[in-house]
């Protein structure tokens, strides 16, 4: 057997797996949650809400935190211009495809759901991409957003990850992280976000739309930053595991105050501006506290690469490109059909997991030509080499995600 390589991450790829179970139920919790959404249910289950606003603070930066650990991985020694075009077609091409077959058949259905459209969906396929972008018209990429955002912020910092792969960076980016471990200087990561919620939120706007979304486009990639930087420094992640229960504590004491101090309750609570930078830096020591708490968390327990673990990292990117079509389907249906709340939100998540599966092994996987439009390489292999795993997968998958 090939011994075990320095550079496999296996609680990488658990965060990625785990992280994409998670979103399932929160898509599948989306029309019952009181927000609006594609298609809204008069009715809500508001204790589903509150546990999908916890999560909501954390879900998405962990995931840029696992991208930017997965782009350092994946750039390895490779040519700039080798890496820019593998970027391009395991995340343009598929968010193209998507955009054009997958995310039509959700606007579709809200048209339908919202009285603005009657017939077939081949009826409506016509002005499919007509009006402009969506609300108002029918042109979006809707779940995928993140592909974009990964790919542009991949692009903006990649003379970054250039330099931290020159023996210049790695020594520079050593010490830091020696600093950090010894003296707890992660925590100024605090800082940038809650800058960026402070300074660049309110003039934001087009949220996920990415041109105009200053907030969004900051936040999001100093995140990105982050996670090359975390996961890239053995002494500052031997740090977050000894610190994982400190970390964990003053998650639930930042959420505490955040709950208490801002939301209260609120379906859709209202900052002021004399309340933003309190909010600001509650909201991002919040965030990162939760994010240092899981990541430590996940070095010290997720450290074994289970059989299963090798395939469900392969098959995360297809599940993601696919499940919100499955969801939104599902749904229609069952407010169609009257579906008590929480049955149906159950049943969402039955029916997005076992239709999802369905496509994906019995269509996306084993056929080649089908593969390049998830994000796959075209050649299926069924026995994944074990010392192999994490870069071949870092390089397949890009991530995943949902709406903000």
């Amino acid at each position: 057997m090939t011994p075990p390589r320095a550079d496999r991450r296996p609680d990488l790829d658990w965060l990625r797996v785990l992280a994409f179970g998670l979103l399932i139920a929160y898509h599948a919790g989306m029309a019952w949650s009181g927000w609006s959404w594609h298609l809204t249910s008069i009715d809500s289950i508001d204790c589903l809400r509150e546990g999908m606003r916890f999560v909501n603070r954390w879900r998405m930066p962990l995931l840029f935190v696992v991208s930017g650990a997965a782009i350092a991985l994946a750039l390895g020694s490779r040519r700039p211009r080798t890496f820019v075009l593998d970027r391009v077609r395991r995340l343009l091409v598929p968010l193209v495809f998507g955009m054009i077959v997958i995310v039509p058949p959700q606007i579709y259905l809200e048209r339908l759901h919202r009285g603005q459209f009657t017939g077939s969906f081949f009826d409506w396929l016509p002005q499919a991409f007509q009006g402009g972008p969506y609300p108002d018209g029918n042109v979006s990429w809707h779940h995928l957003w993140f592909l974009a955002y990964v790919l542009v912020l991949t692009f903006a910092a990649l003379p970054y990850f250039l330099w931290a792969r020159s023996e210049r960076g790695r020594a520079t980016l050593e010490k830091a992280g020696h600093l950090a471990a010894r003296f707890g200087l992660q925590w100024l990561m605090v800082l940038p976000l809650a800058a960026s919620i402070l300074w660049l939120a309110p003039i934001s706007y087009n949220t996920n739309g990415l041109i105009g979304d200053w907030h969004g486009l900051v936040y999001y990639g100093a995140l990105l930053l982050y996670g090359a930087f975390l996961f890239g420094s053995p002494e500052l992640l031997a740090a977050l595991n000894r610190q994982r229960w400190l970390s964990l504590a003053v998650g639930v004491v930042a959420y505490a105050m955040l709950y208490g101090l801002f939301i209260d309750g609120a379906v859709r609570p209202v900052i002021t501006d004399a309340d933003r930078p309190d909010y600001a830096l509650v909201s991002a020591m919040n965030t990162m506290a939760w994010l240092f708490a899981i990541v430590g968390f996940a070095n010290r327990h997720l450290t074994r690469r289970p059989a299963f673990l090798s395939e469900a990292t392969e098959a995360v990117y297809p599940f993601y490109i696919l499940h919100q079509t499955v969801t939104v389907v599902a749904v229609y249906w069952l407010l169609q059909i009257g579906a008590p709340p929480v049955a149906g939100f159950i049943l969402v998540i039955l029916a997005t997991v076992m239709a999802t599966s369905a496509i994906y092994f019995g269509l996306v996987r084993p056929l080649w030509f089908l593969r390049p439009l998830f994000g796959l390489k075209a050649a299926y292999s069924s026995k994944v080499r074990p010392s192999s795993v994490l870069i071949s997968r870092s390089r397949t998958m890009p991530n995943f995600s949902s709406e903000r």
